[in-house]
């Protein structure tokens, strides 16, 4: 498994556009994206600091069912 990049959470939020995903709102620093499917909405927060931890990286990738390479892909 490849290295994970360093992202921050606008280079994420960045990641979630181009990914269909929305701004939805914003509650302190996390930020929250929506995506509308037909079998409902999918949602994701994230929050929006300089650098995202590894573990919450990981969260949010495992919810979008993307790896490292497809998240670098994507940057």
């Amino acid at each position: 498994m490849s290295k994970l990049p360093r992202i921050s959470g606008k280079g994420m939020a960045g990641v979630l556009f181009r990914l269909g995903f929305q701004l939805k709102s914003q509650k302190g620093s996390h930020m929250k994206f929506v995506k509308q499917h037909l079998y409902g909405k999918e949602i994701i927060i994230v929050p929006n600091h300089k650098i995202l931890r590894p573990g919450t990286l990981m969260g949010i990738l495992g919810k979008l069912n993307l790896n490292g390479e497809k998240l670098k892909e994507l940057l």
